[in-house]
């Protein structure tokens, strides 16, 4: 997991190798972005080649998308960073994404939720995953079909937070098959949800696997 400390230390690292080398030899540019919401404690990495996406655009797309893949636009806190070439909010919730594309948000809960989200809940967070939920969905919609849960692992870090890691399947609207990596937590209060959602067209995910790890596994919440 990314620690802020470990954050800071390779910051001065690199500006010390820098002071030590000179212009003459230069330094490498950064190769991730690092994102960080304080106020949240919340925390995560990018490649450097990602682009941010605007925040009113994206708060605009995920509120008018009739079945958008990711929960409404009243966050504590939104942000989404798109691997194209040509970024936009549109790839979170198109039918296809043949590049990687990230959100990461943190919900408040109102306070008669507060203590019952269960995991399950966390689960149907984005998409219907759970058997009870997909079921619930009907089977007569054409919008997501062919699921296929590949991975779903319980997480349980030492700060309280209570979540799930799943990486499922689904088609949109007939589109090549879309591969969807959530990892979602709650705080030991059932006060705030936390989420990290990527996804790109499962052919560019079994491709690119290895980098995409690397930014789900960097996704940390520092929570007292």
């Amino acid at each position: 997991m990314l620690s802020m400390a470990r954050v800071a230390a390779a910051v001065v690292a690199a500006i010390l190798g820098c002071s030590v080398l000179g212009a003459a030899s230069g330094c490498a540019p950064p190769d991730h972005t690092y994102v960080a919401n304080s106020a949240n404690k919340t925390y995560f990495k990018v490649p450097a080649s990602w682009h941010e996406i605007d925040e009113k655009d994206l708060k605009q797309t995920v509120a008018g998308a009739s079945a958008s893949p990711t929960p409404g636009s009243d966050s504590e806190w939104v942000t989404a960073y798109d691997a194209s070439k040509a970024p936009s909010p549109a790839h979170l919730v198109g039918s296809d994404t043949p590049d990687p594309i990230v959100y990461v948000s943190v919900q408040p809960l109102p306070t008669e939720a507060g203590g019952q989200v269960t995991l399950d809940n966390l689960r149907d967070l984005t998409l219907p995953v759970t058997s009870v939920a997909r079921e619930a969905a009907g089977t007569s919609s054409t919008t997501f079909t062919d699921f296929k849960l590949i991975s779903d692992s319980e997480l349980t870090p030492k700060s309280g937070l209570r979540g799930v890691h799943e990486v499922f399947q689904y088609r949109i609207e007939g589109g090549p098959l879309q591969t969807f990596d959530e990892t979602a937590y709650t705080n030991k209060e059932g006060s705030k949800v936390y989420l990290m959602l990527l996804r790109c067209s499962s052919a560019c995910y079994q491709a690119r696997q290895a980098e995409l790890e690397s930014v789900t596994a960097s996704f940390t919440i520092q929570e007292r």
